[in-house]
């Protein structure tokens, strides 16, 4: 639709914080944004300038920014934003074979929301008890609390992606179940404060990894990994 003069209708505006904080915000937001108002109007600079500060912080925390990426199915998508800390090729056990391990470090000034890194139906979910390591730990990797979603894409290969805690971190939100369906890209959790995410492909599928360690990397935009085209059908 255009308006006359020919100036097109703009798109819907969305709302830019991620539902995944909204609880935290009502509950710590709107006290903190009362005090903060309350000291101010007292001319109590001093005082309201830290309940300001941590209203501030926890809108850029739950911030939700919209991300495209380009490719194909087979070229997989960062699950999350950081700097890539490791890739190593371990036995996973949520993915039941060789795969290779990519991980990704959040700070507290990433964006939190992961995203599926292509398009597929929820095929196992797993949950793991565990310790609050900082995640640059490399013991973390086994001993902090983590959420794993095994993802059957179309042509029939599973992807994994793991949420896992960090010193900060306290709460993984992943509230998908199996069968659930995603698009490539779209967003199905967050993990509260610094943490980590992996993107997990088994070894064979590995055609060729489209980041090196240190590299920074954006949730729903950077390709991390292309894979080998799926198999012809007889």
């Amino acid at each position: 639709m255009t308006f006359p003069g020919g100036c097109s209708t703009l798109s819907p505006m969305r709302w830019p914080l991620t539902p995944y904080g909204t609880s935290t915000l009502l509950i710590a937001g709107l006290p903190l944004c009362g005090l903060a108002a309350w000291a101010f109007s007292g001319r109590h600079t001093l005082l309201g300038a830290l309940p300001a500060l941590v209203v501030i912080f926890l809108i850029q925390f739950f911030r939700d920014p919209e991300r495209e990426a380009g490719g194909d199915e087979n070229e997989l998508i960062s699950p999350a934003d950081g700097v890539v800390a490791d890739i190593t090729e371990i036995q996973d056990a949520d993915l039941g074979t060789r795969a290779l391990r990519l991980g990704v470090f959040l700070n507290v000034v990433n964006v939190h929301v992961n995203r599926v890194p292509c398009a597929g139906v929820i095929e196992r979910v797993s949950r793991r008890p565990g310790g609050f390591l900082d995640a640059r730990d490399p013991r973390c990797i086994e001993e902090n609390r983590a959420a794993t979603i095994v993802l059957r894409r179309p042509d029939g290969r599973e992807i994994g992606v793991r949420q896992i805690t960090g010193l900060l971190a306290r709460r993984i939100v992943c509230p998908v179940q199996v069968g659930d369906s995603f698009e490539r890209g779209e967003r199905y959790g967050m993990i509260r404060l610094g943490s980590r995410t992996e993107l997990l492909v088994a070894v064979d599928e590995i055609d060729e990894i489209l980041v090196k360690v240190g590299e920074r990397v954006r949730g729903g935009e950077t390709l991390l990994a292309r894979l080998r085209p799926a198999p012809a059908e007889a």
